[in-house]
């Protein structure tokens, strides 16, 4: 009897684990792609920060402020612009909770972009207080290999911008 309740735990199991990856990949969003056709330079310029997808909290956004403003949120396989004026900026990203803020200090310029991706440890070295998570500067070819997988956010900031804009009038 033992070993039947064990083999119907074990298949329990699997299939709760097969059901949630089916899920994972079925639930992907397909939002507006990284595009730039049809964009002005104006509009392209700025800071853009991205997270890949990923199981690990795959369904928490995580707060993005500039310089203590709060400017959005980045969820899983996402991207942030950020049109900074030209200067110095700290970006910091908290996933929320007891987790621990990272932060990074940038320099933005008035006529370029900027790529930045937020890593974490995932698998097994994942930690709910996101230890050794980083910003990471990208070049500008491997960003947008992967910014054209990702989708857009739309900013919480409240204000009449697009979607996606970090306004820091507001």
């Amino acid at each position: 009897m033992f070993f039947l309740r064990s083999r119907i735990l074990h298949y329990s199991f699997l299939f709760l684990c097969v059901a949630l990856f089916l899920f994972g990949v079925s639930s992907h969003s397909q939002g507006p792609a990284f595009a730039t056709a049809g964009v002005s330079r104006e509009e392209r310029n700025g800071i853009y920060l991205y997270r890949r997808g990923a199981l690990a909290a795959y369904a928490q956004p995580f707060r993005v402020l500039v310089d203590g403003q709060s400017a959005g949120f980045i969820a899983n396989a996402s991207y942030l612009r950020l049109p900074l004026s030209p200067g110095e900026h700290q970006i910091q990203i908290a996933p929320g909770g007891m987790a621990q803020v990272t932060t990074l200090q940038v320099h933005a310029d008035a006529d370029s972009r900027t790529f930045y991706e937020f890593v974490f440890p995932t698998g097994w070295d994942m930690r709910p207080s996101f230890q050794g998570a980083m910003i990471e500067a990208r070049g500008e070819q491997q960003a947008l290999s992967v910014l054209q997988e990702l989708r857009r956010m739309a900013s919480t900031s409240g204000g009449k911008d697009a979607p996606n804009r970090y306004n820091p009038d507001h």
